[in-house]
């Protein structure tokens, strides 16, 4: 009788900290699609500038303001005006190629614009050291 009361204690106990678990890597993909929504928005609005700004460390350090805004603005006129973005995938990682490892949350949306129908859009967001989520990379294919 001991052992079943132990094991049904232990298997509420797993259960319990799956859940957790479970619930705060959804938080973190929440608060990580939200940067990422929030920053893209940047970007859709020709505010390369600000974009840059409010980008991580990782993102400042790999390309200068001036050369984001130039290759931005090139891109964006290139692709046209955005007509829609859908949400297509979302994952968690700790190692992305061409990164250092860190916490990082990959957003991927199914996009298409004005010159250019059918886009797949990759927002990655990283964790940085203040608990803040901040874009870290971004790619258009």
């Amino acid at each position: 009788m001991r052992k079943t009361a132990f094991f049904k204690t232990a298997l509420l106990m797993f259960v319990l900290l799956l859940t957790v678990r479970l619930t705060l890597a959804q938080a973190s993909e929440d608060k990580a699609r939200f940067a990422a929504e929030q920053w893209i928005v940047l970007v859709d609005d020709g505010q390369y500038e600000q974009s840059w700004k409010e980008a991580a460390k990782l993102f400042q350090d790999t390309v200068t303001s001036t050369d984001w805004q130039t290759k931005a603005r090139a891109e964006r006129d290139q692709l046209g005006t955005r007509e829609s973005r859908k949400l297509k995938e979302i994952k968690s990682a700790s190692a992305v190629k061409g990164l250092p490892t860190g916490q990082y949350v990959q957003v991927k949306y199914q996009s298409a614009y004005a010159k250019k129908k059918t886009a797949t859009e990759t927002v990655i967001a990283v964790l940085e050291s203040d608990g803040t989520w901040r874009v870290a990379a971004y790619s258009i294919n």
